[in-house]
């Protein structure tokens, strides 16, 4: 379904009461927020990776990919509670991306110039 099909199935869907609404709202909202997390996951790793230590960048490899884990696992959690129901989609869907954007920018500060 593209975006105007899917925000008409979610309009059908609460006229008729139906249950499941919740994951069509998550993929609706999950749609706009990828491409913001492909940006914060990237300026998290440029900011990792501009650190030059001796001893190679296995740190900063093992750094990007557990952040970039917990973002995943961030965003699982989140959703999960949207679609039981307990926790407003958009809400859900966009949190991991605003607490992963504060840590970009931390990170981004903090590297070297």
């Amino acid at each position: 379904m593209d975006h105007d099909e899917l925000n008409a199935n979610i309009a059908e869907k609460k006229m008729r009461g139906t249950e499941g609404i919740q994951f069509d709202e998550v993929e609706k909202y999950r749609r706009s927020s990828y491409p913001f997390a492909t940006f914060i996951l990237t300026l998290i790793g440029v900011s990792l990776s501009s650190r030059k230590v001796r001893g190679g960048i296995g740190l900063q490899i093992g750094a990007g990919i557990l952040l970039s884990f917990t973002y995943i696992l961030f965003m699982q959690v989140s959703t999960t509670f949207a679609t039981n129901g307990n926790f407003p989609a958009i809400i859900a869907v966009w949190i991991p991306n605003f607490v992963y954007a504060i840590i970009a920018i931390v990170l981004l500060r903090s590297a070297p110039k």
